[in-house]
């Protein structure tokens, strides 16, 4: 009796064990979202324990066994090969996703430093891509050439003569307005620390003030862009075909009591923030508000 039992202990408590513990896997594996890789491995145990015990009770031959056994390996390897290429694609997806964002970024920022300077010289944004560069190319805009550093001191009564003609107090530090106004007066009073001094408005072209910008520059380089050209600005990056940035403005729009210029420039993102997933509209400014913040921002 003891010899029978030892028997059927061998034969099927193993493999039912197996069975169940692949059971077991299954209904884990179906509650908690496991991978497929999890859940074939679960199938697999389980069906590789009901296998032997089929054939330890003789219902199924050596050669049935194998051949279900081999079927049960190429799904398996099938699905694995599978899984690793879908990986792969999430990790070149979510690489290009985090590509297109620094790019879509720096994109639309140059658009709304360029439209920034076109509405500080004009009072308006430039409403098309034609008059945007335009404006770039050919036009220019005052900045402050600079030379030395206010005095850290007050203007001398000689300098006060000078300036304003009366006795007020001069107990108060050098303003930049009396540094410079002193300046183009030739140094009144020949003070040493006002000889190199010079604040001077002058017209300089736009685009070279642009192309000029170290911090552009820098970033162009750390994004391994190359040179630098207006007429790629209007297309939205890593777009195939090129889709192009919509501009849209209002010169007078009413707000609190007021009259503003407004803009809106938007597109959709290259790459969306999940595979196969939608596309999203990204850009800056409001047409209902003086806001010209991003969408990032």
């Amino acid at each position: 009796m003891n010899n029978q039992i030892s028997v059927i202990v061998k034969r099927y408590l193993i493999a039912a064990v197996i069975a169940v513990l692949g059971l077991v896997m299954i209904i884990v594996g179906i509650q908690t979202n496991q991978d497929n890789l999890f859940n074939i491995a679960a199938v697999n145990l389980f069906v590789g324990g009901i296998l032997v015990l089929l054939f330890s009770a003789g219902i199924l031959s050596r050669s049935v066994v194998f051949v279900i056994g081999a079927v049960c390996i190429a799904i398996t390897v099938f699905i694995g090969y599978r899984s690793w290429v879908s990986v792969q694609s999430t990790i070149r997806h979510m690489a290009a996703r985090e590509r297109s964002e620094k790019l879509v970024r720096f994109n639309l920022t140059q658009i709304r430093d360029i439209e920034r300077a076109h509405r500080n010289k004009y009072g308006i944004y430039a409403g098309t891509w034609d008059k945007l560069i335009n404006f770039f190319e050919n036009d220019k805009i005052q900045v402050i050439e600079s030379q030395g550093a206010v005095p850290s001191r007050p203007i001398t009564p000689a300098e006060r003569d000078a300036l304003y003609g009366d006795k007020r107090a001069i107990d108060k530090t050098m303003t930049e307005r009396e540094a410079a106004l002193l300046a183009a007066m030739g140094n009144p009073d020949n003070k040493a620390d006002l000889q190199n001094f010079r604040r001077d408005t002058v017209m300089v072209p736009y685009k070279d003030e642009f192309l000029g910008s170290i911090s552009r520059i820098k970033e162009r380089n750390q994004l391994g862009l190359g040179a630098f050209d207006i007429e790629k600005l209007q297309f939205i990056p890593m777009t195939d075909p090129k889709e192009r940035w919509t501009i849209e403005t209002r010169d007078s729009f009413a707000y609190l009591g007021d009259t503003i210029p407004t803009i809106h420039v938007y597109g959709k993102e290259p790459i969306p923030q999940y595979e196969g997933g939608k596309r999203k509209i990204v850009g800056f400014g409001n047409l209902q508000t003086n806001s010209d913040k991003a969408t990032w921002e």
